[in-house]
C-alpha cells in the first residue's frame, strides 16, 4: 500500500507533466530542420550561423607620379610689441596757485582751447584746491597739493569756473 503522501506527489508530477506538454506545443516541433536552416518565411532565410563575404575591386593604382613641390622660402612675420597706453598730452595746463601768487589764483585766467582738448588743472598750493564750473559741466573734486585734474572740453562755448575752497578765485576757460 502507498502513502497518502507518495499519491500526492504523483499526481502533482502528473499534472506537472501535462501542463508542460500543453505549454510546448505548436505548429513547429523540437528539432525541426526547419529552425536550424533558418527557412521559416522571413526575409533572410540564410542557414543559421552562416556567414557571407563581399568582396570589392581596389581602385586601380595612379599611373603617372609628381616630385613633390620645392619648399618655398617665407618670412617670419614682423615681430609686434604689446600696446601701450600713453596719456594724452593737456593743450593747455593752468595752475591753482595760492593766495599770495603774483599773477592771480588760476594761470592762465582765460584759456582758450579747440572742442576736444585736454585742459590740465595743476594744484601748486600747500593746501587741497578744486575746480568747479558755474553751470555744473565739471567738478574737479579735491585736488591734492601737488596733484592735477584733467577735463575734456565739450562743446563750445565759455566756461566759467571757481575754487571751490574759494569761491572768489574764478577763471575761465573757451571752447572754440
Amino acid at each position: 500500500m502507498t502513502s497518502p503522501r507518495r499519491t500526492i506527489r504523483l499526481v502533482i508530477a502528473l499534472l506537472a507533466l501535462v501542463g508542460l506538454t500543453a505549454a510546448c506545443g505548436g505548429e513547429k516541433d523540437v528539432g525541426d530542420e526547419s529552425l536550424l536552416e533558418g527557412t521559416d518565411g522571413g526575409e533572410d532565410d540564410g542557414r543559421l550561423g552562416e556567414t557571407t563575404t563581399t568582396t570589392t575591386t581596389a581602385p586601380a593604382a595612379p599611373t603617372e607620379t609628381t616630385a613633390p613641390a620645392a619648399p618655398t622660402e617665407t618670412t617670419a612675420p614682423p615681430a609686434t610689441q604689446p600696446p601701450t597706453t600713453v596719456a594724452a598730452a593737456p593743450s593747455v595746463e593752468v595752475a591753482i596757485n595760492s593766495d599770495t601768487t603774483a599773477g592771480g589764483q588760476f594761470q592762465p585766467r582765460v584759456a582758450q582751447v579747440p572742442s576736444g582738448a585736454i585742459v590740465r588743472f595743476v594744484n601748486r598750493d600747500s593746501v587741497p584746491r578744486s575746480v568747479v564750473a558755474d553751470t555744473g559741466a565739471f567738478d574737479s573734486g579735491e585736488i591734492a597739493p601737488g596733484g592735477s585734474w584733467d577735463w575734456v572740453a565739450g562743446g563750445a562755448g565759455s566756461y566759467n569756473y571757481s575754487d571751490g575752497t574759494r569761491p572768489y578765485a574764478v577763471g575761465s576757460v573757451e571752447v572754440v
